[in-house]
């Protein structure tokens, strides 16, 4: 498939979390199409890597779980917005999502609500709602496909961050049968690439991993490591999100690859990419943790016309970037999430 045509020329997107890890590659990717981009971040950061980008995007600070502040975006003297792509999101490891699960919930839901409301009232056309594959609960038997979602079995979970996925496609779902809204539910399994946060609270397996190797430590598994997951690189999801809003087609989409990995074989890769001596710690006495979702990519496979990164090369690219920022991309910005001002968590 080739796609001559340039639909994003001239559009206005609003990208939330845009200083974020999957933000800032919305915004890098819509900005070389051509389109007019305002991004929306908590706290406008100094000397990372959206301030230091030639990117035309227009930053702007707001709390988007202030209801009246989130409308202030909207009034602005700008473009009316065609577009809202939402990344932004209270999330964390799983010690912060275990320990401020009623926060990351009432934060995200609080966030996606204002958002919802102002595409409704300020006429924007299509949203894309960053959602999780977290959203299935139903028997993890095989390929999960996009219709085997929460209409089909909702399951309690003690884990804010959860909840807020699945609750906040009920809202969109409620939202488009009320109001006619055009929103697009895209569920990445876990994501990875260049810019992760490599610190604090948000730090992911992945970027953990580098830093612990780049520190000389071990890298902890906890069980036998023989959990299974799946990643998908940021790039990947990024284009494939895009071609959905272009299509159209589809309400919900399920982005991922289906190349599996457990953790024990991930700590050994990384280690590998990395060039470092063997530093890794089974603990069996942890709990092993449930096994991520093989999810059905057809319908993806049916919008694009590349081939996602394999881990091995995903993996390779995000090292070099990861080596080329010293590890700490964001070390002079360091705050332990506890010292924020409530009104700047989130």
């Amino acid at each position: 498939m080739s796609y001559e045509r340039n639909p994003w020329v001239g559009r206005t997107v609003l990208v939330t979390g845009a200083s974020g890890f999957i933000g800032s590659h919305f915004v890098e990717h819509l900005c070389s199409r051509g389109a007019n981009v305002l991004g929306t971040c908590r706290v406008l950061r100094t000397g990372h890597h959206m301030t230091a980008s030639s990117s035309p995007c227009r930053m702007i600070e707001v709390d988007l779980g202030d209801a009246s502040a989130t409308r202030a975006v909207f009034k602005r003297p700008a473009p009316e917005v065609d577009v809202i792509v939402h990344c932004a999101a209270l999330d964390g490891n799983s010690e912060f999502k275990r320990t401020h699960s009623a926060e990351i919930l009432d934060t995200n839901l609080r966030i996606t609500s204002n958002l919802l409301n102002c595409a409704r009232d300020f006429g924007v056309s299509e949203i894309v709602l960053l959602s999780s594959s977290e959203v299935y609960s139903g028997p993890n038997r095989g390929p999960t496909a996009e219709e085997d979602d929460f209409r089909r079995e909702m399951r309690h979970s003690e884990n804010g961050y959860v909840l807020s996925k699945l609750f906040s496609e009920v809202l969109a779902e409620r939202y488009r049968a009320q109001y006619g809204t055009k929103i697009y539910a895209v569920r990445p399994t876990n994501v990875y690439g260049p810019r992760d946060d490599v610190g604090g609270y948000r730090q992911r397996v992945i970027p953990s991993m580098l830093a612990r190797i780049r520190a000389g430590q071990h890298i902890d598994v906890w069980g036998d490591g023989s959990q299974i997951r799946y990643f998908v690189h940021v790039a990947d999801l990024v284009r494939t999100t895009m071609r959905l809003v272009e299509t159209g087609k589809y309400d919900s989409l399920n982005v991922a690859t289906t190349e599996r990995v457990s953790i024990l074989e991930l700590a050994e890769l990384v280690t590998e990419i990395m060039g470092s001596p063997r530093r890794i710690r089974v603990d069996p006495s942890k709990p092993i943790g449930v096994s991520g979702r093989l999810l059905d990519v057809r319908r993806m496979h049916e919008l694009i016309d590349f081939v996602p990164h394999s881990l091995y090369d995903g993996l390779q690219e995000t090292a070099r970037w990861f080596r080329s920022v010293g590890g700490h991309p964001y070390a002079n910005e360091r705050v332990p999430y506890e010292k924020l001002p409530r009104n700047r968590r989130g």
